[in-house]
């Protein structure tokens, strides 16, 4: 898993007043988690950031994002910015503060129901 830590590093500092998030290793690099959605992290080559579809097609336009595509599929409302538009702590803080901010606002992903494992021939054998 490559990604560059200074970067996650600097994503937690503009984290540091929020409370509720969560980090994990995901989506090939490490990311932050609030209400159950990964909204911001560090990857190869720069910050990936959640966004609603009207955000994500302001950032496309932009030179330094790119829509982010994780193990060949392109994921909905994800951008990918580019190292040299996060030079400073405020480039940074605006795409934290605004994915952070939307993340929030979605409700908690549903679990899917786990299946019932079926009964193994063996015991059922056992059983006679």
């Amino acid at each position: 898993m490559g990604y560059d830590p200074r970067l996650y590093e600097r994503i937690k500092d503009a984290l540091m007043r929020k409370t509720g998030w969560t980090e994990r290793d995901a989506l090939s690099g490490r990311t932050c988690v609030v209400n159950g959605h990964d909204f911001v992290g560090a990857v190869d080559d720069g910050l990936i950031a959640l966004c609603d579809n009207d955000a994500l097609q302001k950032h496309l336009a932009l030179k330094h994002c790119s829509p982010f595509a994780f193990k060949g599929a392109t994921l909905p409302n994800w951008v990918k910015v580019s190292m040299d538009a996060l030079k400073t702590a405020k480039q940074l803080s605006r795409w934290v503060e605004a994915s952070f901010a939307y993340a929030s606002a979605l409700p908690p992903p549903v679990k899917k129901a786990a299946k019932k494992a079926a009964p193994k021939k063996a015991a059922a054998k056992k059983k006679k």
